[in-house]
Order: C-alpha cells, then structure tokens, then sequence
C-alpha cells in the first residue's frame, strides 16, 4: 500500500499530464506564428516590383524604374526581367532619337506611354547645302572642294535624289551657274581669312570655264586674292608661294634669292616688302619671300598674258596669278608656240633693229623701242625653230592691245617690270595660244 505523500505525488502528476495533453495548441504558436506572418508579408511587399505600364496600343514601356535605370549617364543597356513579364534591352543614346524596339510596336509608327520619354525630334526635310557647308565639305585642299561644290550644284542636296533610277537623262548645268556657286564659295572662304583656299578654288574653276564672261569674272576675283597673297607683305597662313624669312648677317636681297633658289628676281622681294632702299635692310628685320617658278600664257585673240605659278611639268595645277594687257605682231606676226625664258633676259638692254642694222639704240636711250627690259625666248620640242623673239617694253603705250611689233609680246612700263622680276631664266615658261 502506498503512502499517503506518494499516492500524492501520482495523482497530481497525472494531473498536469492530463491538462497537457487537452490543451489547444494554437494559444500557444499563435505569437510566433503572426511574427513570421508579418515578417512574410514586409518582405514581400519590399521585394514586389511594380507591374509594367500598358501604353494604349498595346506596347510595353518600361516603369518607373526602368526609366531612371535607363537615363544613366553612360547609356548602360537594362536587361532586368520578371517571371511574368520580359523586357528587350534598350539602348538609350544621347546623339539620336529614342526609337522603339522591335516586337513591341511598329517601327515606322511613335510609341505613346503614360511613361515620361524623351520626345523623337521632328525630322525635316533635308535642306540646301549652304556656303558654309561647301566650304567645310574638304579643308584639305580647294580642288577637292570644288569638285564636292559642283557636284552639289549638279546635284542639289543628297537626300533630295530620286531612290529609283530617272528614266530620263539629266542635262548638264550651266556653266555660269557653277562659276557663280565657286565665286560665292570663294568670297566664303575670303571671309573666315583662308584665300589660300579660295585661290586653289577658283583656279580649277578657270581651267574649266569654257565661257569668255564667267573666266574673266574668275580673273577679276583671282586678281584681287593675290594682290594680297602674293603682292602683299604679309604672309598667309599655309601658303605654299609664300615664306618669312629673317635677315641675318651678310645677307642681300640678290644673295638671299639665289641662295633660297626662289626662282624670282630679287627686286620681288623689294617689291611686295615695301623696301624703298635695299641697301638698307637691318639684321633681324623679317622679310616675305615669294617662291616661283611663274609662267605666261599668251592669249592672241585677246591680247592678254596670264601670269600662273606652279611647276613646269604640271600645268594641270597651276595657280592664276594675274593678267596683263599686250601688243603683238604686225600682220599676225607673233607665232603660236611654246617658249622658255632664256638666259638673254636684260634689264635697260640696248636694241638693233634685225631688219635694218643701222638702226640701233643703246642702253638708256629713251628712243629705245623695247624700253627697260627685255627677255628672250627660246622654242622648245617641236617649236625649237623659234628663235629670236621675246617679251619687252615699249615707248609707244597706245601700241598695246593692238598688232605693231615685229612680232615679239610688248608690255607697259609697270607690267614689264612686274613679269621681269616673276619670270626666271631656263625655268619659266610661255605659251602663245591663237
């Protein structure tokens, strides 16, 4: 038999087992179970991204936060995606319109979002090159400038073109339209201080002109740009007549030209610098040299030199430099023909007349009919038979523009002089043309 205090102790313990086993289980895990509830429910609404917007034609656009990913700085392409909902990459670049992908909308047609983009520019109609732009087209050189000039006005602008092939053929430009558009570039190109250009420009727009009016407007143009190119003191940028150059001790202007090998009388370089006396030159003074060779071409049907700078072997490039007025001939007396100036170039020369013997003038005589200078030509290839002729002054100026000569080229006093110190013995050349 058990003891009172034992018997006790049993029942109570089967007590507690009791209530134990018949008590409810959700008072509890209740606490515990609504903490990780709540907890579920802050993370999940933490981590839920917001669905996509639906444009009205049906387009995905991106969301709030798609946009501002996608207006990084460094234009990085967002490839975000969610289970239900996947998005193309898009590239956004700064330079270019925003334009829609495709798969999401119509290439050709604007997407329209409830989100806020950046609006596509309007795209106008492509307009007509300006001056400015032709002038831009090549800065490297102004024969490729000219021939992208002329083709834009044969042309018209790029995007103007037809896409199919015209049935019809299209006829060539007028000239003078061409000319107009080179003069008007040049003028451009004169008025941003780049005459080196201008002068390449309007060059080739010479050697191509076939009409008398549009050449001599090239020449009237040409003639103004080197009274400052070449003419001038000042050195042009880039220009590849001109050089500086600075006196140093012992120099000459006759030793400074033979010893840069300018191809040029030294009285050139009196000339375009100003110099009144060229025994006074200081050491250190700076001084522009002009670079030659030049050459003439004789124009008959014009009576008309011009005078052109470049290399003997490439008449296809020279340069216009300018025009003179001349005599010529008696009775067509002055032959077609290519000529080199000969070492026989003189300054204040005496002359005896080749048909009468008797009749001679010596230096300084002023019924000298050559006047101060003279200088000889030679007949080169097939005209080596032309002898005795040459390029000279005279005392009677109403003589030039007409046919008084013995067939030699007359100049005025200040034209002579000019050719004299531009045209170099055994390298210049000249042509007489009909």
């Amino acid at each position: 038999m058990s003891l009172p205090s034992q018997s006790t102790r049993v029942s109570r313990s089967s007590g507690v087992a009791y209530r134990r086993s018949r008590g409810n289980p959700l008072k509890r895990f209740a606490p515990a179970a609504i903490v990780v509830l709540a907890l579920a429910l802050i993370l999940w609404f933490a981590l839920r991204a917001p669905a996509p917007t639906i444009a009205e034609d049906g387009a995905t656009t991106p969301s709030e936060t798609d946009t501002l990913a996608l207006s990084t700085p460094d234009d990085r392409i967002d490839t975000r995606s969610t289970e239900s909902t996947r998005r193309d990459p898009v590239v956004i670049d700064n330079a270019a319109p925003v334009r829609t992908l495709p798969g999401s909308t119509r290439e050709d047609e604007p997407t329209q979002s409830t989100t806020t983009r950046p609006q596509t520019p309007t795209q106008t109609p492509a307009q007509t090159p300006t001056q400015t732009e032709a002038r831009q087209t090549n800065s490297n050189t102004g024969s490729s400038l000219l021939e992208s000039t002329l083709d834009r006005a044969n042309t018209g602008s790029p995007t103007a073109r037809p896409t199919a092939t015209p049935t019809t053929t299209r006829s060539n430009p007028d000239t003078s339209n061409n000319v107009s558009l080179a003069l008007s570039t040049a003028r451009d190109m004169i008025s941003h201080n780049d005459r080196v250009s201008a002068r390449e420009l309007l060059s080739k727009a010479l050697r191509n002109s076939t009409s008398r009016a549009d050449q001599q407007a090239l020449r009237t143009e040409l003639a103004s740009i080197n009274d400052v190119l070449v003419f001038g003191p000042v050195v042009a940028k880039n220009d590849p007549i001109a050089e500086e150059y600075t006196i140093q001790s012992g120099d000459s202007l006759s030793r400074i030209a033979a010893r840069r090998e300018l191809a040029t009388h030294w009285k050139l370089i009196q000339r375009i610098n100003r110099i009144s006396n060229p025994s006074r030159i200081r050491l250190g003074q700076s001084l522009k040299l002009i670079r030659g060779p030049f050459h003439a071409v004789v124009d008959k049907s014009d009576h008309r030199m011009d005078i052109y700078h470049g290399s003997p072997a490439a008449p296809q490039d020279w340069l216009y430099i300018r025009s003179f007025r001349v005599g010529l001939g008696l009775d067509d007396g002055t032959p077609v023909g290519h000529f080199r100036i000969s070492s026989n170039k003189l300054e204040n020369p005496g002359w005896v007349n080749p048909r009468n013997a008797r009749e001679q003038y010596a230096p300084d005589d002023p019924d000298n009919p050559i006047g101060e200078y003279w200088l000889g030509l030679d007949g080169i290839g097939a005209d080596a038979q032309l002898t005795g002729y040459g390029i000279h002054g005279t005392i009677d100026p109403d003589s030039i523009g007409g046919d008084e000569s013995m067939g030699c080229v007359r100049l005025a006093d200040d034209d002579i002089a000019l050719v004299y110190e531009l045209l170099a013995e055994q390298v210049s050349t000249v042509q007489i043309r009909p």
